[in-house]
C-alpha cells in the first residue's frame, strides 16, 4: 500500500474492478493444469481513494490534499530456480495514474524495464533488473499490496472443511498489505463455500502496524476464489492448493513519516491468476532494443534504485533505503531510513566546472567546512584523498559539532572527474546514529557517475581556468537544521 507515497512516488494499490472478468481470456474458474512446469499470467487492477496530510507546523492544522490512484498491471510471471529471484515477470501493462489536489502524474514501465526479476527478502517482495537499475518511481509502481508470489500464504498448510477459520501469519499477512510490521490485531480467514473444486475463502481484519517507523491502522475485508483438491480418503475437507482471484477492500489511517506524508485512504484491489505457457521474453527483449534509454546499466540487484539529476549532471544508483524528499534546482536531499529510524541526511549537489589539473584540495574543503558550518562546526575528525578506478577523485572529510544543542557529524564528499566535472555530497547525522549509519556515505558515493554523455569532447575546454582558491571551493550546504 503506499511504501512512500508522493506524487511522484507510489501509494498504496487496491480496486475491485474484477480482473476476472476483463476480458474473455480470464476465467474465474481453474483450467487443467499442464504436465510441465507452467507460467501464470496475472492481471491485478487497483483503485484508491482519498486524502493525503502533511505536518504544518506547531499549532497548524495539517494540509490535506485529496488524492486518487487508478492502476492496471498485466504480466506473465514463472519462477526462477537460480540466483536470488524467486520470479521472473514479462510485463505487457503496468502503469498508474496519480493524481493529487488535482495534478495528474502517469507512470508506466518503458519498454527497457518490461522483464522484471523479483526476489522474496523475507515476506517483502523487491523488484529489479538483471542487467540494469530501476529509478525510484518505477519500483514504487510495482510495489503494491497482494503481490501474486504471497497470496498463496494465505491458505492453511492443512485440509480444511466449510465453516474452517484460520488466522493468516503475521508475516504474510504483513507482507500481503506492504507494510513492515503487525504490531497487534489479524488476518483472519474462513472457507465458506466449496462448489465444482473452486472454494471461496473469506478474508477479515482489523490490525495495527507500522511502515517506515510510523504507525499504520487498516481494516480488510473481501474473498477469495481458491482452487482445490479433495484431501485423500476424506470428502468432507479440502486442500486449498491457488488462490485464482482476489477481490479485496482496504481501508487505511498512515501518520506521516520522516520520508512521506500521511494518508486515509480506501482502497480496492482485484488479482486474477491463469495457468498459461511460457513467456520468452522475446518481444520485451526487441522492445528495449528498439527504445533509446539512458538508464544506468549494470549488474542490477536487489535493493537498489537509480537516480538520474535533472540536469543530466551526475547519475546515482543507491541502496533504496535512501529516500528522496527534494528534488529541485539547488540539489537533491535523501534521507536514509532504517528498520524505522531515520539514520542520516545526504544533500547532492553539483558544483561548477574547474580546471580538471587542478581539483580542491582538503586543506581548501576544510577550510570550506568551516565557513559553511559556522557556529556548528567542532573540529576535524578525518580526511582522505583517493582515485576511483574511473579516474574520479574523491576528497572526504569527516566533523564533528553541534546543531540544536545536539552532537552531530558531517561527512563531506568533493568528486572531480578527468573533465573537471565536481559533485559535492554532504551527509549529515546524530552522532548517536553512526552506527546504523556506518559506512552508508561510501556506498552512496560509490554508486555516483558523471554520464559519458556530459563529457566535453577532446576539442572543447573543460571549462573557465581558476583564477583563485575560491573558484575551487566545495560549496558545501549553509547551516545543518534536524530534520
Amino acid at each position: 500500500m503506499m511504501r512512500a507515497f508522493t506524487a511522484g512516488g507510489w501509494l498504496m494499490a487496491l480496486l475491485l474492478a474484477c480482473a476476472a472478468a476483463a476480458d474473455e481470456t480470464d476465467s474465474p474458474r481453474p483450467e487443467p493444469e499442464p504436465a510441465e512446469p507452467t507460467a501464470t499470467r496475472v492481471r491485478l487492477d487497483l483503485d484508491v481513494r482519498g486524502e493525503l496530510f502533511a505536518p504544518a507546523g506547531r499549532d497548524a492544522a495539517p494540509v490535506r490534499q485529496p488524492i486518487t490512484v487508478e492502476a492496471r498491471f498485466d504480466f506473465t510471471e514463472q519462477p526462477v530456480t537460480a540466483g536470488e529471484a524467486a520470479a521472473a515477470r514479462i510485463y505487457k501493462e503496468a502503469r498508474a495514474v496519480v493524481r493529487v489536489d488535482g495534478q495528474a502524474d502517469e507512470i508506466s514501465l518503458p519498454a527497457d524495464a518490461r522483464r522484471i526479476e523479483v526476489a522474496l527478502r523475507g515476506t517483502t517482495p523487491v523488484p529489479y533488473l538483471a542487467d540494469g537499475f530501476l529509478s525510484r518511481a518505477e519500483a514504487d509502481l510495482l510495489d503494491t499490496p497482494c503481490d501474486p508470489l504471497l497470496l498463496d500464504r494465505l491458505l492453511p498448510a492443512d485440509a480444511v472443511a466449510v465453516g474452517a477459520k484460520w488466522t493468516v501469519p503475521a508475516d504474510a499477512a504483513a507482507g500481503m498489505l506492504a507494510i513492515d510490521t503487525i504490531d497487534s490485531g489479524n488476518l483472519e480467514a474462513e472457507l465458506t463455500a466449496v462448489e465444482d473444486h473452486l472454494a471461496t475463502v473469506r478474508l477479515t481484519g482489523i490490525l495495527d502496524g507500522a511502515v517506515d517507523g510510523v504507525p499504520t491502522h487498516l481494516t480488510i475485508e473481501g474473498d477469495c476464489s481458491v482452487a482445490t483438491a479433495a484431501a485423500d480418503g476424506d470428502t468432507a475437507t479440502w486442500r486449498l492448493v491457488t488462490v485464482r482471484v482476489a477481490a479485496l477492500t482496504l481501508r487505511e489511517r498512515r501518520q506521516a513519516s520522516h520520508v512521506a506524508p500521511g494518508f486515509e485512504v480506501e482502497a480496492r484491489v482485484a488479482v486474477a491468476r491463469q495457468s498459461v505457457a511460457p513467456d520468452t521474453g522475446e518481444e520485451s527483449v526487441a522492445a528495449a532494443a528498439d527504445a533509446p534509454s539512458g538508464r544506468r546499466r549494470g549488474t542490477g540487484r536487489p535493493g537498489l534504485v537509480w537516480h538520474p539529476s535533472r540536469d543530466g549532471g551526475y547519475d546515482l544508483v543507491c541502496d533504496a533505503r535512501w529516500r528522496v524528499v527534494e528534488d529541485g534546482p539547488t540539489g537533491l536531499v535523501l534521507r536514509l531510513v532504517d528498520r524505522g529510524a531515520l539514520a542520516g541526511q545526504c544533500s547532492l549537489t553539483m558544483l561548477p566546472r574547474s580546471d580538471a589539473l587542478a581539483p580542491p584540495t582538503i586543506a581548501e574543503v576544510q577550510r570550506d567546512i568551516e565557513r559553511s558550518l559556522a557556529g556548528q562546526f567542532g573540529r576535524f575528525e578525518s580526511a582522505s584523498e583517493a582515485t576511483r578506478s574511473d579516474g574520479v577523485r574523491i576528497v572526504r572529510v569527516v566533523s564533528e559539532g553541534t546543531a540544536e544543542n545536539l552532537p552531530f557529524r558531517w561527512i563531506h564528499h568533493v568528486l572531480t572527474d578527468a573533465h573537471g566535472r565536481r559533485a559535492a555530497a554532504t551527509f549529515m547525522l546524530q552522532a548517536s546514529a553512526a552506527q546504523r549509519f556506518a559506512a552508508a556515505d561510501r556506498d552512496l558515493v560509490d554508486g555516483l557517475a558523471f554520464p559519458e554523455a556530459s563529457a566535453p569532447s577532446a576539442v572543447q575546454p573543460a571549462g573557465p581556468t581558476p583564477t583563485a582558491s575560491a573558484d575551487r571551493a566545495a560549496r558545501l550546504p549553509s547551516e545543518t537544521v534536524t530534520p
